[in-house]
């Protein structure tokens, strides 16, 4: 069994006074972070926390939530993040599945009681601490995480995240990328999503500085990267594209944008790389806890649009039908390394389906070069990624369909410069929709990032005889059509 010390107690014994947290009200050093973690840990074990819990949280991106995570960890108990995006309706599943100790929320959660015993953030922070939590011994094979794949399907998927997985991870991108105590890095992901996590534990593993934005603002961010004299920022293509409308180039300081979450158009990177932002692409998904493929920045003209190489020590091959696959022939992904989860909790069902003697089957389709470039040309199922949030279309059909007026309906998604992909909706009607009621109705069980922005008439939706939905058909044919706008 691999054991390590305390990162953070680590970083606070070897460099007390480096930078460790930036946020728009806090410069705390390693040292300060480490006794707010220690007391904060103290508090939630007066409160009965201990090893193996599960503690859910629904939070805006903030120093208490940082020194939540990390106070969980030390306590070997497990984060449940709960992501702020999704509505009432798209959590209670995640929370049943999950069945938490606790949820520690902010006032965002002020209208909504859920299934669970929760306190405020604010309260928690107030408590006091008979005795602070100033160390402990992690496990890699501790179960750190489950991060939830969905808002809502018939079984969500929390995905199982352990200390060793993030180990694995922040060691395999440094090794690829570099990554060191001189860094200065950049959070604009949020911390619900197995990215933004990451980001957090290579800060203490390897001595970097985190700069936490709760909310992402493209010029508040650019004049941040530009004061702080920032280094490394992840981002998905919708906040790149939103860095690209502003008259500034990127900081000379910055020397990696790391570029994931969902699809990005060759041209978008092209048009950022002029503008001096030293964009990288990565691949990656939550079960492989985060990316473990990346580009590398002095890499040279290459043509297509890869991901770039794997990141020691993870194995990835292409398979058709079980069977790997030659260089320059496509097919889906499967990836192995100490960064992939060891399954879903509670679901053996799902875990069996996604593994195949020890390698993951992503779902996703692309090819090896001759030189090992990975590129992701596309997905197995048809879930659209629209600006690094997951989007199934099964589930916005079902309340398309339950609108009055809406006979048939097909979700599929659009290449879109923005946000990756977004998502649209072929609809047959049998009597008059108005769209601002159907966008209404949809906003108020499902979130926003899954309503789609585009809906097309149709006479009849395509299927095949067994009654599947020909999505690439409607795809194709919504190409010579002209949108469907309220009159």
């Amino acid at each position: 069994m691999v054991s390590s010390p305390d990162w953070l107690h680590h970083q606070a014994a070897v460099h007390p006074q480096r930078l460790a947290l930036v946020s728009p009200t806090t410069r705390w050093t390693f040292a300060e972070l480490d006794g707010a973690v220690a007391r904060l840990a103290g508090v939630l074990t007066d409160l009965g926390v201990g090893a193996n819990d599960r503690i859910a949280y629904h939070l805006s991106a903030t120093v208490e939530q940082v020194v939540l995570i990390h106070a969980v960890m030390r306590l070997h108990a497990v984060l449940v993040p709960l992501n702020t995006r999704l509505t009432p309706n798209e959590l209670e599943p995640i929370l049943a599945n999950a069945d938490p100790t606790m949820l520690i929320h902010d006032h965002a959660l002020q209208n909504w009681p859920p299934p669970v015993a929760t306190m405020s953030v604010q309260h928690l922070f107030e408590r006091d601490c008979s005795r602070p939590v100033s160390d402990t011994v992690l496990e890699f094979d501790q179960l750190h995480a489950l991060v939830y794949t969905s808002g809502t399907t018939a079984t969500p998927k929390g995905v199982k995240i352990t200390v060793g997985n993030q180990w694995w991870s922040a060691m395999g991108f440094a090794l690829q990328a570099g990554l060191g105590a001189d860094d200065r890095w950049l959070n604009v992901m949020p911390l619900f999503h197995v990215g933004g996590l990451t980001i957090l534990f290579r800060s203490v593993i390897h001595g970097s500085t985190v700069y936490l934005q709760p909310r992402f603002d493209a010029a508040t961010a650019h004049a941040l990267m530009d004061e702080e004299r920032i280094t490394l920022v992840s981002v998905v293509p919708t906040m790149l594209h939103r860095w690209l409308e502003l008259p500034a180039n990127a900081p000379a300081s910055l020397r990696l944008a790391l570029l994931g979450g969902a699809p990005a158009r060759r041209d978008l990177i092209e048009r950022a790389r002029q503008r001096s932002y030293p964009v990288v692409p990565t691949y990656g998904m939550t079960e492989t806890c985060s990316q473990i493929v990346t580009l590398d920045v002095d890499a040279p003209p290459h043509p297509g649009n890869p991901a770039g190489h794997p990141n020691l020590p993870t194995q990835v091959r292409i398979v058709r039908n079980r069977v790997p696959v030659a260089s320059e022939k496509a097919g889906e992904i499967w990836v192995q390394g100490p960064s992939v989860t060891p399954g879903y909790w509670r679901n053996p069902a799902a875990t069996e389906a996604a593994f195949d003697q020890g390698w993951l089957k992503t779902g996703d389709l692309g090819f090896l070069d001759n030189n090992g470039y990975l590129t992701v040309v596309g997905r197995v199922t048809d879930t659209i990624i629209r600006g690094g949030e997951n989007v199934y279309p099964q589930e916005v059909e079902e309340r398309l369909l339950a609108f009055p007026g809406i006979d048939d309906a097909a979700v599929f998604g659009l290449a879109d410069e923005e946000w990756g992909q977004r998502v649209a909706a072929a609809l047959v009607c049998k009597e008059p929709v108005a769209l601002g009621q159907l966008r209404q109705f949809l906003a108020n069980t499902l979130a926003w990032y899954k309503i789609p922005s585009a809906f097309f008439r149709f006479h009849e939706i395509p299927r095949n005889p067994s009654g599947k939905i020909l999505r690439n058909r409607i795809v194709q044919q919504s190409e010579t059509m002209s949108e469907w706008v309220d009159t």
